[in-house]
């Protein structure tokens, strides 16, 4: 842990080139100091039905050290993200691992290493930014572990972990109904009331302030994140995603430099053209979008599809970008990985206990909750780095093979990596406009005469 920490932290100190919190980082930093108003500090100050207050709690804390080393707010950021970067890569990670694979050791040093390595590659710069991601990942996949431990006081931690988890990112519970099956798992039944008990404690002191927050500004008797803002006009953030993903295939953020600053967007004419014929301007309930989805099966199913696609096809390891520059070698990488957790995969699927069966629902379920919406690279985080995890950690079929398998895979891997490289392109070409300009050599502009 110490190791990755330590390089994480240097990374982002000595060599990022991002110095400045953008959009929802900023906001999420902002938050923090909800929670002082007028001269004294409470949770119940807290006062933003869109975002769970979690999350802004520990930026809270964060405001405190930053006073206390005269740093700039990004800086200690920084520091707190290559920590957070240390425990999943170097502690939490592997150890959820052992637990779903039943492992009796784990993975050694070396793959360990390997998988930060390739977090290194694809994800470095959002560590950068105080933004919810990692931090919801890290908690639920310490719950899942604790829920996977037969210690006394694993359900308390696995109970505090996954209120974390929901209440830094909602999507996330989701995740719940296998995380509960998970504590469970092959336990005595009179241990089951005991161990539901303590998760129910540790849930209950994360979501209490959140429940009394709602009551206090909100009116609301939920302890669960609102998702919603009266400022931004946002009844629920997640039924306004549901348009959000029609008309969209991925989402990018460009923070200028070269490129306009804003939203980047990469249109879907067919879906806006659905929802246009049936006029269409946003889903009040999810039974109303059901309803469409039922009405357009084939076009749902591309568009599910394509979103799965965009978002682990990671173009830049930064969520902010300043220039477009996607890295052939880069995209390559990343193709070629997939292929690779394909076949462990495939080859070791037989051996995944209800543990490991269980573990995998409560990763995937909150990626298959977020592909109708309109896609962002972050948000398959846990699929992703479930995909580096396998080629890092798992057993690469091959010993034994004949050269016509080997012939044959290498075939696969050949079309496999064209047809990506080609479905990727398709997507940029849809990018809206005004972007068209900076993102294809077609309608590059000529440079400015000195």
């Amino acid at each position: 842990m110490g190791g990755i920490t330590v390089f994480f932290a240097a990374y982002l100190l000595l060599l990022s080139e991002y110095h400045h919190l953008y959009y929802d980082a900023g906001l999420y930093w902002e938050a923090g100091h909800r929670f002082y108003q007028q001269g004294r500090f409470s949770l119940l100050n807290y006062d933003d039905a869109l975002r769970g207050y979690a999350y802004p709690l520990f930026n809270f804390l964060c405001l405190g050290l930053r006073k206390a080393l005269h740093q700039p707010a990004v800086v200690i950021v920084k520091l707190a993200n290559a920590g957070l970067a240390g425990l999943l890569f170097g502690v939490v990670g592997p150890r959820l691992w052992r637990a779903a694979t039943g492992a009796a050791v784990l993975p050694s040093l070396g793959r360990r290493l390997l998988w930060a390595a390739l977090g290194f590659v694809f994800w470095r710069d959002y560590f950068n930014f105080s933004l919810s991601d990692f931090p919801a990942l890290l908690m639920l996949g310490l719950a899942l572990w604790q829920a996977s431990r037969q210690s006394r006081l694993a359900p308390l931690l696995a109970g505090l972990a996954l209120a974390l988890a929901v209440n830094i990112r909602p999507i996330y519970l989701a995740a719940m109904p296998p995380a509960l099956l998970l504590l469970l798992w092959q336990q005595p039944r009179p241990q089951w009331l005991p161990r539901l008990g303590l998760l129910a404690i540790g849930a209950v002191l994360v979501l209490s302030p959140q429940w009394l927050t709602n009551r206090r500004h909100f009116g609301a008797n939920t302890p669960l994140v609102l998702s919603q803002s009266a400022e931004l006009r946002i009844h629920n953030l997640y039924l306004q995603k549901l348009r959000w993903g029609l008309i969209h295939q991925k989402y990018e953020s460009s923070v200028g430099r070269e490129l306009p600053t804003g939203q980047l967007l990469f249109l879907d004419a067919a879906g806006e053209e659905a929802l246009q014929k049936e006029g269409v301007t946003e889903f009040a309930t999810a039974g109303q979008y059901l309803g469409f989805a039922t009405r357009h099966p084939l076009l749902m199913a591309r568009t599910y599809a394509r979103h799965l696609f965009a978002g682990l096809d990671i173009s830049h390891p930064t969520p902010y970008l300043k220039r477009w520059a996607p890295s052939d070698l880069l995209r390559g990488l990343n193709y070629s990985l997939w292929f690779g957790a394909g076949l462990v995969a495939l080859g070791g699927w037989r051996r995944l206990g209800g543990r490991g069966w269980l573990v995998l629902a409560a990763l995937l379920l909150p990626c298959l909750a977020v592909l109708p919406m309109s896609m962002e690279v972050r948000f398959l985080l846990p699929l992703h780095l479930l995909l580096l995890a396998l080629v890092a950690f798992g057993r690469m079929p091959g010993r034994g093979w004949r050269p016509g398998r080997w012939a044959l895979v290498g075939a696969a891997y050949v079309v496999f990596l064209l047809g990506c490289f080609g479905w990727s392109a398709g997507i940029t070409r849809a990018v809206e406009p005004r972007f068209r300009a900076y993102l294809l050599p077609e309608n590059a502009r000529p440079a400015p005469r000195p």
